[in-house]
């Protein structure tokens, strides 16, 4: 898959069949964000990789899934959720504030998932404090985010933008995501 083609087909995904993401995979995609472009060169971004089933089992209702969607669609049944997490931290030690190299090395691995068939979510509604407790992270590391990964059970599909933004599921479970059009995100053009 080429670039074009791997940030035209990346769309959020929330259900995942339960087969497990070998360890050598996520290294791989962590790896991805590693490479990332951080300002000044400052790479304070550290990971924290979940495959432990216990571990996955508490994390889960520490998201908050698909604030967009009716209750009965946001949370992934208890047979489609994650198979995978990876929590992005700041390491503060190194560098105070670093959410714009957080965000380009979570595109990255976003981007990268898809090269091993993985779909992902990147989640920022997140309950940090017990995270922090469950995983002793101490507290000059900042919690930023964390990635849901697995093999896709859902598909997800662009729509145009019809007004809202807001994402919905048809009634066979495809998500459709509104995306407004190249000609009217273009402010200007000298």
């Amino acid at each position: 898959m080429d670039i074009e083609e791997a940030i035209y087909k990346r769309r959020t995904i929330r259900r995942f069949k339960q087969d497990p993401v070998q360890l050598k995979i996520l290294k791989k995609i962590v790896d991805f964000g590693r490479v990332a472009p951080m300002g000044n060169n400052i790479q304070s971004v550290e990971y924290i990789i979940v495959t432990d089933k216990e571990k996955r089992e508490i994390i889960f209702p520490l998201l908050a899934w698909a604030g967009s969607l009716p209750n009965k669609y946001r949370h992934p049944e208890p047979d489609r959720r994650p198979t995978a997490y990876i929590i992005v931290l700041v390491n503060t030690n190194i560098k105070q504030s670093a959410e714009m190299d957080v965000g380009a090395a979570i595109e990255n691995i976003l981007l990268g998932a898809l090269k091993f068939g993985l779909g992902s979510c990147w989640m920022g509604s997140i309950d940090r404090e017990k995270l922090r407790e469950i995983f002793q992270i101490p507290k000059d590391y900042k919690i930023l985010n964390v990635i849901s990964l697995g093999y896709p059970d859902e598909k997800s599909v662009k729509e145009p933008f019809n007004g809202s933004f807001k994402y919905w599921k048809d009634d066979e479970g495809v998500m459709h995501i509104p995306k407004r059009d190249l000609d009217d995100i273009i402010f200007k053009i000298y």
